[in-house]
């Protein structure tokens, strides 16, 4: 990488180099996170992923505690989760009559799995 441009210029019937100073290209800070929406790394590498681009700030304080979410950094303080069983044919088999009774019997049983919906406040 060069941060200098090198000209040729004829004055007087001479020929005369110059150069002008080109300022490299600012550096960008990125946020990679993974499907989740968890952070992976900050980094100012390209590397293979999900990535969202920060300030400087956001890029030195490097917190682990966000989420991103539709593109935007949201503080694990905003977040409500909810957590909901839905009926399955696989997953945690419970008591037919009673949800709260984990029971390894086929015949009389149901299939649950827990889903999570995170809502932004």
């Amino acid at each position: 990488m060069t941060d200098k441009k090198e000209f040729v210029k004829i004055v007087d019937g001479q020929m005369v180099v110059d150069f002008e100073y080109i300022p490299p290209p600012p550096p960008e800070f990125r946020l990679y996170y993974d499907k989740n929406g968890d952070v992976l790394c900050y980094t100012g590498e390209k590397l293979d992923g999900n990535y969202i681009v920060v300030d400087a700030i956001t890029f030195a304080a490097g917190r682990m505690d966000v989420k991103i979410i539709d593109g935007e950094i949201v503080h694990s303080s905003n977040i409500l989760q909810v957590y909901k069983l839905i009926p399955s044919n696989s997953g945690t088999s419970t008591h037919k009559d009673d949800v709260s009774v984990i029971t390894n019997n086929k015949k009389d049983s149901n299939y649950w799995d827990l889903h999570c919906l995170k809502v932004r406040f």
